[in-house]
């Protein structure tokens, strides 16, 4: 009994974990475009000043040429990357619900893989939808292509983890009981 309740708790702070981090998401898309822009732009002079060698002795004209250059670039990568933690989240989340339903603790199934992607996928569409109505944002599918990119990556990643973890223990386990006289 102790082992079901803990199944449950888990699955619930994935799930807390997943929605907090879609409120993040919009969050992040609720704010108008100079608000977003001024944000994104800042994180950007912030890495760059980091990055770069004598970043300050540059001029500001110089400065901001190459924020310039490497702004969009920059918005899309962070897209990219919100996603790809969404993404995670979900399989995780996906993971703990599968061992919750039934006591098969096979590797790979397809609900670990296609219900957190079609997830992330349906929660991209309505993020761009919901951009649409903020002030300077626009609705692209471009975005929602980054979007759902990120998001598959993610879930490779969790996956491809959670598989790696489960064979180390599996192994551990198994030199113990030889070991065992």
């Amino acid at each position: 009994m102790g082992k079901i309740k803990r199944e449950k708790r888990q699955l619930v702070i994935r799930l807390v974990l997943t929605l907090l981090w879609m409120c993040v998401i919009f969050w992040f898309s609720a704010k108008n475009a100079d608000e977003s822009s001024s944000m994104s732009g800042g994180l950007l002079r912030s890495l760059l000043s980091v990055v770069i060698p004598h970043w300050k002795v540059r001029s500001a004209a110089e400065q901001q040429a190459i924020i310039d250059q490497l702004h969009t670039i920059f918005r899309k990568c962070g897209h990219f990357s919100e996603y790809t933690v969404l993404g995670i989240l979900l399989a995780a989340a996906a993971r703990q619900l599968r061992k919750c339903i039934a006591e098969s603790r096979q590797a790979i199934t397809k609900e670990v893989i296609i219900l957190p992607a079609l997830c992330a996928l349906l929660y991209a569409c309505s993020d761009e939808f919901h951009q649409r109505f903020v002030a300077g944002r626009s609705c692209e599918l471009r975005d929602v292509c980054i979007d759902f990119g990120g998001a598959v990556l993610g879930i490779l990643i969790s996956t491809g983890l959670s598989l790696v973890l489960h064979r180390i223990i599996k192994n551990r386990q198994k030199k113990a009981a030889q070991c065992k006289p």
